[in-house]
């Protein structure tokens, strides 16, 4: 009783070219469409402070309020050389864009310092995020914004991280420095 019913359903209606007995032929090509990329882009943010007194909710705040989703977070110095909260973030910032090659990904910090300080370091970064088309966005510091590892802030970004080289130095120079690293 039910088999009438859903074959009625599932019928497929032929073409009038085509049919039993009749040889198949290759139909005009359709171009495949593109999908667009959502309007928002996805922003994935971290946030990072050196030492387990220094405070941190400062540049979470700024993260979610940036639309930042999810935001992973550490107290961490940068001399440690694996990072396991920026190391995931990373990986799913990469994740994402693979998933969703036309997907904008915007990978969030708070300040330049936040990824690193030597200027090897961050051009490393900036280049592991122009490999997989990755934005950069500094919601403060001197090169704030949204930056294109393979646009045209590549020169700037590197002048800026070679800065960023010079003031970490001058701080282990000055140990009465108070600036938070």
């Amino acid at each position: 009783m039910l088999v009438p019913q859903l074959r009625a359903e599932l019928e497929v209606k032929t073409p009038s070219d085509r049919g039993p007995g009749r040889a198949w032929e290759r139909g005009p090509a359709i171009d495949a469409a593109v999908p667009e990329a959502r309007a928002k882009p996805t922003r994935v943010g971290y946030a990072r402070c050196s030492t387990a007194q220094q405070e941190l909710q400062s540049q979470l705040d700024a993260l979610q309020e940036a639309g930042c989703d999810p935001v992973f977070s550490e107290k961490i110095s940068t001399r440690v050389k694996i990072r396991p909260e920026f190391v995931k973030t990373m990986d799913l910032a990469r994740t994402i864009k693979k998933a969703v090659p036309h997907q904008r990904v915007i990978f969030t910090v708070h300040e330049m310092k936040r990824l690193g300080r030597g200027a090897a370091e961050l051009l490393t970064i900036a280049e592991d995020l122009r490999h997989h088309n990755t934005q950069l966005e500094l919601l403060t510091g001197p090169v704030q914004g949204v930056y294109d590892p393979s646009g045209d802030g590549a020169a700037l970004f590197a002048f800026f991280a070679g800065m960023a080289e010079s003031e970490r130095e001058y701080i282990r120079e000055n140990p009465t420095m108070t600036t938070v690293i």
